[in-house]
């Protein structure tokens, strides 16, 4: 592992292939993602409501075509990249009719700001 300076930054960049994998869900289908999540034996993840901004007019409803947006819920994960992977091809297979969005970012860092 490398530090960002001579080591008395708290940050490490990790030199494995780890990445972040978030999962745009409407919120209806999320405690089923999550329950799947948990039940993978996975170390944890991260989620939250936002809204979803798309040019997709039928997957929207009259209300959110007038808002402009669509309620959403975001789960994001940091996994390997097989991990990720397997993670996809699962939910894929698990959840083919759900509507899931999806996207991975290469993770540079991440850890815990308290040494406890």
């Amino acid at each position: 592992m490398n530090t960002t300076d001579t080591g008395t930054s708290p940050v490490t960049l990790n030199n494995s292939s780890l990445t972040l994998l978030t999962l745009s869900l409407p919120p209806r289908q999320a405690d089923a993602i999550t329950d799947w999540l948990l039940e993978q034996g996975l170390p944890g993840f991260s989620s939250w409501i936002g809204w979803g901004h798309s040019n997709r007019i039928g997957h929207l409803s009259i209300s959110e075509q007038i808002q402009g947006k669509q309620n959403r819920t975001f789960v994001s994960l940091h996994l390997s990249d097989s991990q990720c992977r397997e993670v996809i091809e699962n939910l894929h297979l698990a959840f083919s009719g759900f509507d899931i969005h999806y996207w991975v970012e290469a993770l540079l860092a991440s850890g815990s700001l308290n040494s406890q």
